[in-house]
């Protein structure tokens, strides 16, 4: 996690691939949107905001994609140990 300051001087948390997913990952269990500083996101009344359909989609798809070329980048690995 990076926090870094950007062009209107309001301070704004990165995050690394390892922890986008991780927070994916506990907004999908969860189902609620929240912050890159883990804080739940609310609407005017107070309440969480509920992920849609489509943006429970999207969060299933980079956990995917994320798996998928791990288990492609270990695959590799296991030919060039082979030759």
């Amino acid at each position: 996690m990076r926090v870094v300051t950007n062009r209107r001087g309001k301070k704004v948390t990165l995050l690394n691939p390892a922890e986008k997913g991780r927070k994916y990952a506990a907004e999908l269990k969860k189902g609620i949107h929240a912050t890159n500083d883990h804080v739940v996101k609310k609407n005017k009344y107070g309440k969480p905001i509920r992920l849609t359909d489509t943006q429970k989609a999207y969060r299933s798809g980079y956990l995917t994609a994320r798996s998928d070329n791990a288990k492609a980048y270990k695959s590799n690995c296991k030919k060039k140990k082979s030759k």
